[in-house]
This record gives structure tokens, sequence and C-alpha cells, in this order.
């Protein structure tokens, strides 16, 4: 079986969750034997044994400070950089085009590149390659599958959501044969926010790697050896993401117990604010901004801390705490995520009730045979929610979507 992917992010490439579901996906479909071939927007480096196929004919690049990556999280406004050609005297033509209009390229690009490749399925991964995926099946007619791993609902933290992101979701959902989300939180928001019929949308939970990590030196010794306790938020610093109530619930925590210290790892538009907020708690001082952490740096702090708190608005699912546990540390994360719905042995708070957030780390911190319990336990949840699983889950869906068209067409 042949599947035409499009995709806006791969591994790689450092944007977040959803190029790491994407490779783990893919990954796993290609030892079961499904022939994977994987469009991208753009030239980039790829892992894995699939079939790359790139939609660019231009490069992109930094100008003036402005990330050239193809951020899958950014608005619909948002700007980038590429080089268009060169002029008589080899100076490069750069143009700026909003990531709606590079969503508009990438779909006339998939129309092509459906008319030229031999598959049996369309599969495409969120809103940004919604409509490549449209443009695919009008080409070609074969069947659509979107797999929805954010909505713009999640985005906004709220149901003031960015228009033309919707109605690029909209139309991808009423044009798709089956629709993919990544927990049942997500299919009901496409439910009740997009009006789309729930026979049409089928859950597959995100998985993880279920081999056991190498262990490296820990990270921020000098705190240890001082008797700190550590607690880490990693993610993207947005709205969505819930870092304000983060913020708000260490400051109930420093008062009760000024011994704890807290990482923030990330970027995101709310940067500058959190940093503020931080300024203004009075928590310089028990507040450490590390950057966005990649590979090894991540793995590492993963290991060196005591607890990681996950405190989303609005997760779709939430990879976080299945790493961190993959790294032997116990995990607090909020009621509305997408992984709370299956993942036993952690612990769970709204994220709104930054005082029962701050009653838990402090619990977490007084009483570490409890995360001790939550880590030896949380084995079992692991390997349940494999890659493999996850895509046992997509091959069925593929198998009945085939097999309802061959009985169509018969």
């Amino acid at each position: 079986m042949k599947i035409l992917t499009f995709g806006w992010d791969y591994p790689p490439s450092r944007n977040g969750g959803l190029g790491v579901a994407c490779y783990g996906l893919t990954r796993e479909l290609a030892q079961k034997g499904v022939e994977v071939i994987f469009v991208l927007p753009r030239t980039q480096e790829t892992l894995g044994s699939a079939r790359f196929v790139f939609a660019d004919t231009s490069r992109t690049v930094r100008v003036r400070q402005v990330a050239s990556y193809l951020k899958p999280y950014q608005a619909a406004d948002s700007v980038i950089y590429a080089i268009e050609g060169y002029d008589t005297t080899g100076k490069p033509i750069i143009k700026a085009r909003t990531i709606i209009e590079e969503a508009h390229r990438f779909a006339h690009q998939a129309s092509l590149i459906a008319q030229e490749e031999e598959f049996d399925i369309i599969h495409a991964h969120d809103w940004t390659s919604y409509l490549a995926g449209v443009a695919a099946k009008i080409a070609s007619g074969k069947p659509l599958i979107l797999h929805v791993h954010a909505t713009s609902f999640d985005q906004a933290a709220s149901n003031n959501v960015d228009p033309q992101i919707y109605k690029i979701e909209q139309e991808g959902f009423w044009a798709a044969d089956k629709i993919v989300t990544v927990s049942a939180l997500t299919r009901n928001i496409i439910i009740n926010k997009h009006g789309i019929d729930p026979n049409k949308i089928e859950v597959v939970h995100n998985g993880c790697d279920t081999y056991t990590p190498p262990r490296y030196e820990p990270i921020l010794a000098g705190l240890k050896a001082q008797g700190k306790k550590i607690i880490l938020y990693h993610g993207r610093i947005t709205i969505q993401k819930g870092v304000d109530y983060f913020v708000k619930a260490a400051r109930r925590v420093v008062d009760v117990d000024p011994n704890v210290v807290f990482v923030i790892s990330g970027w995101g538009d709310m940067y500058n604010q959190v940093i503020a907020q931080v300024g203004a708690l009075g928590l310089s001082k028990h507040v450490i901004f590390a950057g966005a952490l990649w590979d090894e740096e991540r793995d590492r702090m993963y290991q060196s801390v005591d607890l990681v708190v996950m405190p989303s608005v609005s997760e779709p699912f939430g990879l976080v705490p299945l790493e961190a546990l993959q790294h032997g540390t116990a995990s607090l994360i909020s009621k509305q995520s997408g992984v709370s719905e299956v993942l036993t042995h952690v612990l769970k708070v709204d994220f709104w009730d930054t005082e029962e957030m701050a009653n838990k780390i402090l619990a977490a911190l007084r009483y570490p045979v409890l995360c001790q319990q939550i880590v030896k336990e949380g084995g079992r949840d692991l390997q349940r929610l494999s890659w493999q699983e996850a895509a046992d889950k997509v091959c069925r869906i593929y198998k009945s979507l085939v097999q309802y068209i061959t009985l169509r067409h018969s």
C-alpha cells in the first residue's frame, strides 16, 4: 500500500511535537510494510526510510533576524522570507510571504505531485497541509485522511480563533473521507465547533518510544548540591500552553517552600510576557529560563528534575509527560489534555486551579515515594502507548478506505 503524505514539519527540524509525531508514526508504518511518500513544503534534512519529496522551488533564509523556518504553530499572518532567484549580479531576490500564502503554494505543488506519483491514499497532517491534501484529492480522485494534531481553538485557547485558519480547517474537514484526531478532546471540538459528522472521525492517540534511553550526567548539579528541588516546564511559551498559570502556581509553592527552583524551557510569543510576570511576582531568583532544549540537552533535563509540569489550557495530546516518564521522571498534567485520557500514572489538575497545582507540586516534593511509584507503574502505560499501536490503528483505517473504494467501484 502506498500513502501520499503531506506534512509541514519533520525531524531533525526542531519546531515541536508535530514533527516528532509524524516521524514516529511514519517510522512504524514503514516497519509494517506501508510505503510512505512524504511531501514537505521545503527542502530539509530528514530522518528515516520514507521517500521524501520537497515542494519548494526556492530556499528559505534568515533576513533581518526573521526566522526562516516554516514553523507549524505560527499565526496565519506570520511572515517568512525566501529566495526566489538571483539577479544578473548574483544578488538574491527575496520575497516575503505569509504562512497562509505558503499553504496555498504548497497546495498548488501538491496538485502537480499527485499527478506524478502513484499511490492509494492521501494523508495530510495538521492545518498547514490540509489544502495540499484537498488539492491532491481533486487531482487524483484518491481518498483523503486529515490527521488533526491541533485546531484553531487549541491555538487560541478560546473561541477567538484565527478566521483564516478556521476556514482552511472547515474546507478540509468537509472534503476529507476520514478525519483522525489525536484525542477524544480534539474529536469533540471538531464535532461541536465545526459541525462534522461524528462517524467520520476516529481517535488515534499519539504514541511514544518504548526503548530505555541512555543515562546522562545530571544538569543543574550545583542547585542539587544546595538541596534545591527542581520543577520543569518544557514546551512552547504560548497562551495555549498555560505557562502563566504555571508561574502563578510557582509563586504559591515558593511561599511554602523557598527551596524550589522552576525551569522554563521553550520559545514562543509569550516569552517576554512570562519574563515580566516572573519579575512582577518576585520570582526572579526562583525561575530559570533555559531556552528551547532539544535532544540530549532536553533528555538530561528530564533526568535531572524532580517533577515535570504540563499546565496546558487546551492540549490536543501532549507528548511531554510520556517523554518525561521514559526518562524516569513523574509529571503533573492538566485535565484539559488529550494525554490525560490514556495516561494513568500521572498527577492531574485543572489548568486554572493554580492553588491545587501548587498543592500537588508540594506533595510530589514532600513524598518522593509517590513519584517513584508513578514512574514504576508508568512503564506499563508506555508499553501500551507505543507508536506501533498508533500505526496499527492507522493501518486499519487505510485498509477500510481502500476496501470501501474497491467495493464502490466494483
